[in-house]
C-alpha cells in the first residue's frame, strides 16, 4: 500500500470514529446547490480580483499584492463567516422539519457525534472553498506588498472563525424546533452574522497594525510584534474553549431528557472560566497600568461569565433523573470530585460559588486597591441576587416542579425592570418638574448602572446596599444548595422503598 493510499485509509478511520456521518454529510454538500453557487462565485470573484490586481501591478508599484490580498480574505470571511454558517444552519433545522433527526437519533451515534459530524462536514466544505482561492492568494504573494507569514497566520484565523460560527448556528438551529420559529431564529442568525462579519473585516484590516492589541485593552504599549502574537493566542484559545461549549450546547439540546446532558457542560464552561483567570494571572508581574487594564477586563468577561452560567446553572431542576441518580450514588472511584458536575440545581450552586471564590482570589492577588476589590464583591453579589432569590422564591413554592424555562425568563425580565423601575417609580411618586436620569441612590437595585459608577457609589458611601444585596444572594444559594440535597435524599428514600416493596419493574428503572 502507498503512502498517499495509507494516508486516505486513515483519513477513513478517523473520520469514522469522529462520526460515520462526516461522509454522508460531505457527499451531500457536494452534490447541494448551495455547494455549486458558492464556489463558482468564489471562482469568479478570485478571478476577477486577481485580474484587477495583475493589471495594476503592470503600473510597476510593487504594492498590488496587498490590496488584492485583503480584498481576496475579505471574500473568503463572506463565504466563511456569511454563507457556510448559514448552510450549516440550514442543515440540521432540514432534519428536523424532514422529521429524519430521530432516525439517526436511534442509532448508535451519540448526540455529540452527531453534532461533531454536522460541524466536520462545515469544515470540510470550508477548507474546500478555501482550497479554490488558494491560487490567487498565491498571486498576491507574487505581486509583492504581503508576505507569506501573513497569508498563512490570516488563513489560519479566518478558517478557526468560520469554523467557530458554523458552530454557533449549530447550536442555534437546536434552540426551537417549529417551523416558523426556527425561521425567526435563521433571520436573527443571519443579522449576527452580518455584524460579525463587519466587525471581523475591521478587525482585520487593523491587525497589520497591531489595532487589536489595544483594543484588548491589556497591553499598555504600541502594537508590537510580541504583543501581536500574544493576543492572537488568547483569541485562538478562547475560540476553541467557546467552540467545544457551543457543541457540547448543542449536544444538550438533542439528548434525552433521562440522560445526564449536564456534566459536559459544567466541565467545559469551568475548563473557559480557567482560562480567562489563566490568561489575566500572565500580566501578574506587568507594570501597574497593565495590571489594571487585565483586572478591568477580568471583571467585565468574568462576571459576564458567571452571570450567563449562574442564570442557567441555577435554575437546574431540583429533581435529578432516576438513572442519573443511580449513577450519582454508585461509588466509583474518584467520583466524589465531580459531584459539583453532577446535574441539579443544588449542585449548580455551589458550582458557581466555588468560580466566584476562584474570581475574587485571584483579583486579590493583584493586590489592588480596596475601591477595586469591593466593586468584585459587589459584582458577585449581585449576580447572587438577581439569580438566587427569584430561583429561591419558586422553588420554595415548588421544589420538584419542572420550571427552569420560566425561571430562565424571570430573571432576563429583573434586569430591564430594575433598570427601568426606578425612574418610574420616581417620577410616577415624586413628580419632579426637570426630568433627571443622571444616577442617583435610586439606581442602586441596577446592578449595570452601579458597577458603571461605582467611583461614585464609594464616594457617596453608598456601598451598603449591594452588600446588603449580596448577602442576602449567598444566603440564597445556601438555601438552594440544602434544598436540593433534601430532594434528592427524598428522592432515594423513594426509590429505595419501592425496590424493597417489590413494585414490578421498579429495581431496574433506576439503570
Amino acid at each position: 500500500m502507498s503512502r498517499s493510499q495509507a494516508l486516505i485509509s486513515w483519513l477513513e478511520d478517523t473520520s469514522d470514529w469522529l462520526s460515520p456521518l462526516v461522509v454522508k454529510e460531505v457527499r451531500q454538500v457536494v452534490r447541494g446547490r448551495e455547494f455549486n453557487y458558492s464556489f463558482g462565485g468564489a471562482l469568479a470573484a478570485g478571478l476577477a480580483v486577481a485580474f484587477f490586481g495583475a493589471a495594476d501591478a503592470l503600473t510597476g508599484s510593487g504594492t498590488s499584492g496587498r490590496w488584492t490580498f485583503y480584498a481576496l480574505m475579505g471574500c473568503m470571511a463572506f463565504l466563511g463567516l456569511g454563507v457556510v454558517p448559514l448552510g450549516a444552519f440550514s442543515a440540521l433545522r432540514n432534519e428536523r422539519m424532514e422529521q429524519t433527526l430521530e432516525l439517526i437519533t436511534l442509532t448508535a451515534l451519540s448526540p455529540r457525534r452527531v453534532v461533531i459530524g454536522k460541524l466536520l462536514a462545515q469544515g470540510v466544505k470550508i477548507a474546500t472553498l478555501f482550497a479554490a482561492m488558494a491560487p490567487f492568494l498565491a498571486m498576491s504573494f507574487l505581486l509583492g506588498g504581503i508576505d507569506f507569514v501573513t497569508i498563512l497566520l490570516s488563513l489560519a484565523v479566518v478558517f478557526m472563525w468560520s469554523l467557530w460560527s458554523c458552530a454557533v448556528c449549530l447550536f442555534a438551529s437546536t434552540l426551537l424546533k417549529s417551523r416558523a420559529m426556527s425561521g425567526v431564529v435563521f433571520g436573527a442568525v443571519a443579522v449576527v452574522l452580518f455584524v460579525l462579519f463587519s466587525l471581523s473585516r475591521a478587525m482585520f484590516f487593523m491587525f497589520p497594525r497591531g489595532g487589536p492589541v489595544v483594543g484588548f485593552g491589556v497591553s499598555g504599549g504600541g502594537g508590537t510584534t510580541a504583543d501581536m502574537w500574544w493576543t492572537l493566542a488568547i483569541a485562538t484559545t478562547f475560540c476553541l474553549a467557546t467552540m467545544v461549549n457551543l457543541v457540547l450546547l448543542a449536544e444538550n439540546r438533542l439528548s434525552l431528557p433521562t440522560e445526564n446532558r449536564v456534566t459536559p457542560l459544567r466541565v467545559g464552561f469551568l475548563v473557559q472560566f480557567l482560562l480567562i483567570v489563566g490568561w489575566t494571572l500572565t500580566f501578574i508581574k506587568e507594570p501597574p497600568r497593565v495590571q489594571d487594564n487585565a483586572l478591568n477586563l477580568l471583571g467585565v468577561a468574568g462576571g459576564i461569565h458567571l452571570a450567563i452560567v449562574a442564570m442557567f446553572t441555577l435554575t437546574e431542576d431540583l429533581v435529578v433523573p432516576r438513572r442519573v441518580l443511580r449513577r450519582m450514588k454508585s461509588p466509583r472511584g474518584l467520583a466524589w470530585l465531580m459531584s459539583m458536575f453532577w446535574p441539579g440545581g443544588g449542585r449548580g450552586a455551589g458550582y458557581v460559588l466555588r468560580q466566584m471564590a476562584v474570581l475574587l482570589a485571584i483579583a486579590w492577588l493583584f493586590h489592588p486597591a480596596p475601591t477595586t476589590l469591593r466593586w468584585f464583591w459587589a459584582m458577585c453579589g449581585y449576580i447572587c441576587f438577581f439569580t438566587g432569590i427569584p430561583t429561591l422564591a419558586l422553588r420554595m413554592a415548588k421544589p420538584a416542579a419542572e420550571a427552569s424555562l420560566k425561571l430562565r425568563v424571570i430573571i432576563l425580565l429583573l434586569v430591564p425592570i430594575s433598570m427601568l423601575l426606578p425612574d418610574v417609580i420616581h417620577y410616577v411618586v415624586w413628580r419632579p418638574e426637570i426630568l433627571d436620569l443622571s444616577y442617583s441612590a435610586r439606581h442602586l437595585i441596577n446592578p449595570l448602572r452601579t458597577l458603571a459608577n461605582w467611583s461614585l457609589v464609594e464616594m457617596r458611601q453608598w456601598t451598603l446596599v449591594p452588600f446588603v444585596l449580596g448577602m442576602t444572594g449567598v444566603v440564597s444559594y445556601g438555601a438552594l444548595i440544602v434544598m436540593g440535597a433534601n430532594v434528592e435524599a427524598g428522592a432515594a428514600d423513594r426509590q429505595r422503598s419501592a425496590a424493597a416493596a417489590g413494585e414490578p419493574g421498579s429495581a431496574d428503572a433506576t439503570y
